[in-house]
């Protein structure tokens, strides 16, 4: 199958396969919020970056969407250990969304993120790589 490709990749952030639960909101327009309802939703992420997350969920997000996410951090050391950051609170924006299976894949760019946050998140996610 040929495939075309640029040669440009689009993200400027590396993404890391995670699976963790997360709880969002919509935030804007009122016209998805009235149709999800003004609660919070639970999704798990499929993958996150310092720049956006692919979540996965089983309502219908249209794109242009704005969410407020917020997950908690964690990491088992080497001797077991558990250490939490959290919970990180996102404002992002949905900038894809693929069906899946009965549910969709959200593809999230963060637009509004706490300085600290995003330093703790900058260092979980480096420190994921090793």
């Amino acid at each position: 199958m040929y495939r075309s490709y640029s040669g440009n990749d689009r993200r400027r952030f590396q993404r890391w396969r995670m699976n963790l639960s997360v709880i969002y909101r919509v935030d804007q327009p009122v016209t998805v919020r009235l149709m999800i309802g003004d609660k919070e939703v639970e999704a798990t992420t499929l993958d996150l970056s310092e720049g956006g997350m692919a979540l996965l969920t089983d309502y219908n997000i249209p794109v242009g969407t704005s969410l407020f996410i917020k997950f908690t951090l964690f990491k088992v050391n080497s001797d077991g250990k558990v250490n939490f950051y959290g919970p990180i609170m996102i404002g992002g924006e949905v900038r894809s969304n693929i069906p899946s299976d009965k549910k969709y894949r959200l593809g999230i760019c963060f637009s509004q993120m706490d300085p600290q946050d995003k330093t703790e998140m900058a260092g979980f996610l480096n420190r994921t790589e090793a």
